[in-house]
């Protein structure tokens, strides 16, 4: 079975945590016939962490799991710190398929939906 899990920064702030994971909702009715499970997960500052998100997915019988940095930039968490945990995770769990998807920020749609957005207001 396949997961994808959505990472991001994560924050004190209570409700830029809620915007991240009612996105996240939103994506799991989206794509609920593509991934058994789709997740929420934080490296910093919010749970559920990295770790223990791909530890439920894979207790819940998830067999590859794609990885999605929900980052702007490609600084040191999307370059280092993910791929690091990536890196822990395939050791621990040799079985499973883990894939680290491109940043966010690196997707070819970014400018159209700014551009659309622009149009709008």
């Amino acid at each position: 079975m396949k997961g994808i899990l959505f990472v991001a920064h994560g924050s004190r702030r209570k409700e830029s945590n809620l915007e991240f994971e009612t996105m996240v909702t939103h994506l799991q009715e989206i794509l609920h016939d593509s991934y058994a499970k789709v997740e929420a997960a934080y490296l910093e500052f919010a749970t559920p962490g990295v770790d223990e998100s791909i530890h439920a997915m894979i207790h819940k019988g998830i067999t590859s799991i794609q990885i999605y940095p929900f980052f702007l930039n490609s600084g040191k968490h999307v370059h280092h710190d993910i791929p690091e945990i990536i890196k822990e995770a395939k050791k621990n769990y040799p079985q499973i398929d883990f894939i680290l998807l491109s940043h966010f920020g690196n997707s070819d749609h970014i400018i159209s939906v700014i551009t659309r957005d622009l149009k709008v207001h």
